[in-house]
């Protein structure tokens, strides 16, 4: 169970979301193919998970949290040796899926070690780690999901970018928590360049953008998900503390995987599997309330 939860499975949550969405606006069926796309593809990030943890293992120390590498409860040769295969499997099998999908793995396994990897470290560099996510996250995996079903057309790019600005609205808040850590190992992520009040305040507005992009395409998905968001990113700004941030951070993400589950209802079980047994996992190994809006994990900031 150690190897699995290393992969950070509740991360996978939101790449479901994103495919999920870029599959339903395509119009495409489920068949196998989209399956093996899916499975694949969360396999992928799987890996980058990894290697994000096994590079931040002594930051992860500082801010109490992400244990398995940080504490050494898993040695860091085999998290090597996960995360290779990891990568070797999803990357090696989607070339039987096509070459455009191909290229979008490889754009993802770029921008993944490229985000973690010491020397080039985007999540340190600002406004680019902003950029890597809002692409990686809310493009690249809705371009999956449309791949797996459609051919590439001008309208995937249309129908994802408001999903961009609405992952940046949340990406921007979630490097709140880490600003005190990531000064003392002299990361420069965009929390730590803007500070707290103008990145809660950056939030707002990449949501308003997205609210906006929603309207102007006809999207209601992402026009209601992004409009019951912005209260609590307004809360966020108004009242900056530990609750109202996280909040923000983990209640918005929670509404737009609400709003899939009601497009796909064949993805409630696999969510409510990956949830509970995580929920056991974390209570029974650290004594810790996760994943929950709140959790025992969360340290103060």
């Amino acid at each position: 169970m150690d190897y699995f939860v290393l992969m950070r499975p509740t991360l996978f949550l939101p790449i479901w979301v994103f495919f999920i969405l870029g599959a339903h606006f395509a119009g495409g069926a489920l068949s196998w193919r989209s399956v093996l796309t899916f499975i694949l593809y969360t396999l992928l990030m799987g890996g980058i998970y990894i290697l994000n943890q096994i590079v931040d293992r002594e930051s992860d120390k500082k801010n109490e949290k992400l244990f398995l590498l940080s504490d050494e409860i898993i040695p860091l040769s085999n998290a090597y040796l996960e995360m290779i295969l990891l990568f070797i499997v999803s990357i090696g099998l989607s070339l039987f899926l096509g070459r455009v999908i191909f290229y979008f793995f490889l754009l993802s396994f770029f921008m993944g070690i490229t985000y973690s990897l010491p020397k080039i470290e985007i999540k340190a560099r600002p406004i680019l780690d902003i950029i890597w996510n809002s692409i990686g996250y809310g493009f690249l995996s809705f371009g999956v999901g449309w791949l797996s079903v459609a051919a590439l057309s001008g309208r995937m790019w249309l129908h994802g970018l408001p999903y961009l600005f609405a992952v940046s609205a949340v990406f921007v808040n979630t490097t709140i928590p880490d600003i005190k850590g990531d000064r003392v190992e002299g990361k420069i992520t965009t929390g730590v360049l803007l500070g707290k009040q103008r990145t809660l305040i950056l939030g707002i507005i990449f949501d308003v953008i997205a609210i906006i992009i929603a309207c102007l395409i006809n999207d209601p998905i992402c026009l209601i998900a992004a409009g019951l968001s912005l209260p609590v990113f307004i809360y966020a700004a108004v009242r900056p503390k530990k609750k109202a941030i996280l909040l923000s951070i983990r209640a918005t993400s929670a509404i737009l995987g609400i709003a899939v589950c009601v497009v796909t209802p064949l993805i409630i079980p696999v969510v409510i599997l990956i949830y509970s047994v995580q929920k056991i996992y974390y209570r029974k190994k650290f004594n810790v309330d996760y994943p929950a809006i709140f959790s025992g994990a969360d340290k103060e900031f």
